[in-house]
């Protein structure tokens, strides 16, 4: 039973503590710690100092931010201490109206909200060594990616607008140098992203199901099985789907309110344009789904709305062949369909 809890409202170089008590519903303290090993050792020690109560009594709630949010959970999980990370959004619209903002009033407003949704908090759990080093490497090679276009762009745009000069020319010449350097690095990066997926073989077996999929290549692949945790925190394909932001859902209320049906905003949108990307390449390649493609066009259905039906039937298949433990077989029929 939970009885001491601890908001978190994470930045940079510092976090702002709160300690809520349950069973007296109030504020027991606040203090501001640095965000490195020796600020999350005198964390443990004030709050003993404070609360007096055990570990297991204990639990940590904070916005998820990226970097900032990591260290302290993986420090916390590996002394079994229970630790949740939720979006900063999902905490804010259940606060209400709220007036005035600073790190030290959020950190208690994150403590009280553990405390009210203490039956829905989702412990979090990091990442295995070698999924949370495909995770950086997929960051880093999108970084890579960026970078390279940043230099095609610009260097393409300065020789179509400004006369040749010396100026130019040697601004030009060494943006194209630049791109062959970062696709040197691009190439190293996914080959640093193949031999990890090699040195799990749970992890390399479900990879080479997904990629037997056509439109799902090397980064789509490795992409969901970080998301999924290698499918061990998704099992469900809709719930997935709604992640991604796939799924479409009614907009209606009473009789005066009659939205069209369509996808939400909240979702993962990076994986979302890995999706986009391989339901285009399926569209292409997959003779199943080009025809799907082009019979709905012909009826009058937008690009749009198809692409996201392919993008809806790929998650089904990455799930299938991760259930059935398969390669996909494009020729495969229902058995309730070859007996009808």
């Amino acid at each position: 039973m939970k009885k001491i809890f601890i908001g978190i409202d994470f930045s940079k170089l510092k976090f702002d503590v709160a300690i809520y008590n349950g069973e007296m519903n109030q504020k027991m303290g606040s203090q501001e710690f640095d965000n490195k090993l020796s600020g999350f050792k005198e964390l443990l020690k004030w709050i003993i100092l404070i609360a007096g109560s055990k570990y297991n009594e204990w639990i940590f709630c904070g916005e998820h931010t990226g970097l900032y949010s990591y260290a302290l959970p993986v420090f916390l999980s590996e002394k079994h201490i229970d630790i949740c990370l939720e979006s900063g959004l999902q905490i804010k619209r259940t606060l209400g109206i709220q007036r005035g903002k600073t790190d030290s009033v959020d950190a208690i407003r994150i403590a009280e909200y553990a405390y009210r949704h203490k039956d829905k908090l989702q412990l979090f759990n990091p990442l295995s060594d070698v999924l949370d080093g495909l995770k950086d490497l997929l960051a880093y090679r999108e970084r890579l990616i960026k970078a390279k276009k940043m230099f095609q762009i610009s260097s393409k745009e300065l020789k179509s607008v400004k006369k040749k000069g010396v100026i130019s020319e040697y601004i030009v010449l060494d943006s194209n140098s630049e791109m062959v350097s970062l696709e040197t690095k691009l190439k190293s990066c996914e080959i640093q992203i193949k031999e990890l997926i090699k040195s799990k073989l749970c992890l390399l077996e479900n990879y080479e199901f997904l990629t037997s999929i056509k439109g799902i290549g090397m980064v789509n692949a490795a992409a969901v099985l970080v998301i999924t945790a290698n499918f061990t925190l998704f099992t469900d394909p809709r719930k997935f789907g709604c992640y991604c932001g796939v799924v479409p859902f009614k907009h209606s209320s009473g009789t005066s309110v009659k939205g069209r049906t369509k996808i939400s905003n909240f979702a993962n949108k990076k994986i979302k344009s890995l999706l986009t990307q391989a339901a285009r390449t399926c569209v292409m390649h997959d003779l199943e789904m080009k025809t799907y493609y082009q019979r709905k066009i012909a009826e009058g259905k937008k690009d749009r709305i198809v692409i996201n039906n392919v993008r809806n039937k790929l998650i089904h298949k990455m799930f299938a062949v991760i259930s059935n433990r398969t390669m996909y077989n494009p020729n495969y029929m229902n058995p309730l369909k070859q007996a009808s």
